[in-house]
């Protein structure tokens, strides 16, 4: 299981092809940074879930521009499950099928997240997002809105983001603690009653930003029982690293996971590698260069048996 893939924005705003096989894809992609996913590179890899994204970058115009997005990466997701290319799992029923068809179809299955609650108006908006599938929310991405301060514009949790969360509760929809400022994180955790996790984030420890959960945040993730996704980005293992330099080794990964692991435990912890987010092949640690090679990071619990333990105990 991949906890975090912005597959739906890579399509539609980077133009790429995702029903390529990786390597058709890696020969014609005009962008600088090589991609590293594509739905076939996930069925290589035996990917049975991933959490895909429903994300729209709070600069990339107003309310109406943010819904028009929203609502085409929703039918893209609906379209490849028609062409059968993927399978989205909507209801408790969906992933118990799921589980019991992958091993011989070999079918990803998605569970929709909406990163960043800006694309909601106001909480009522996300009921009829929770009848077309989506289960799970970050209330942020990075900056602040009307609902939480994130971790590039710290901010509270406002009296909004408190509706939100209610509504989230009620509709079965889990929270996701990754870009929310501390400030908002620890009071969203006490308000709200439903599941939570990090789909993908790493040890501020050890690479001290505010991108990354505080050692008081993992603490708190794990008292909730929930379930952190670390990221193989070389950027989120090393606050020094840099594009353009040398890839890091895949130590400073494993450096992250055994941190983590001290705070949640072994079935704590486990993907997110956000691959399809922002940046491509010259930023993963050595020895990744696609989906399958995550099998050498960790036992059957980290590479998917954690989340899916997590998944089941409340989907």
């Amino acid at each position: 299981m991949d906890a975090h893939l912005d597959l739906a924005y890579n399509a539609l705003d980077l133009g790429r092809d995702l029903t390529l096989p990786l390597e058709a894809l890696r020969q014609r992609d005009p962008h600088p940074d090589t991609p590293v996913v594509t739905l076939p590179s996930l069925r290589e890899a035996r990917v049975g879930i991933a959490f895909a994204t429903l994300f729209v970058e709070p600069r990339a115009g107003g309310l109406a521009a943010w819904e028009e997005a929203l609502h085409a990466q929703l039918a893209l997701y609906e379209a490849w499950e028609k062409m059968g290319l993927v399978r989205i799992l909507r209801e408790r029923e969906d992933l118990l099928a799921h589980l019991q068809r992958f091993p011989q179809d070999g079918t990803p299955g998605l569970v929709l997240l909406l990163e960043g609650a800006h694309l909601l108006p106001e909480p009522e908006a996300l009921a009829p997002l929770r009848k077309r599938g989506l289960r799970l929310l970050s209330l942020t991405w990075a900056t602040k809105n009307a609902y939480a301060g994130g971790n590039a514009e710290p901010g509270p949790l406002t009296a909004k983001g408190l509706a939100l969360l209610k509504a989230m509760e009620d509709l079965g929809v889990a929270l996701d603690l990754s870009h929310l400022a501390d400030e908002a994180l620890f009071p969203a955790l006490e308000a709200y009653g439903g599941p939570v996790c990090a789909t993908h984030a790493n040890a501020r420890a050890l690479t001290p930003t505010p991108r990354h959960l505080s050692d008081e945040a993992l603490k708190a993730l794990a008292q909730r029982g929930g379930v952190l996704g670390l990221v193989p980005f070389n950027a989120f293992l090393d606050a020094g690293w840099k594009r353009g330099m040398e890839r890091l080794p895949l130590a400073a990964f494993l450096r992250h996971k055994a941190h983590a692991e001290a705070f949640l435990g072994p079935r704590g912890v486990g993907l997110g590698t956000d691959w399809d987010g922002g940046f491509g092949l010259e930023a993963l640690p050595q020895g990744l260069d696609r989906h399958r090679d995550l099998w050498a990071l960790g036992d059957e619990g980290f590479l998917g048996g954690n989340w899916l333990s997590w998944l089941l105990s409340w989907f």
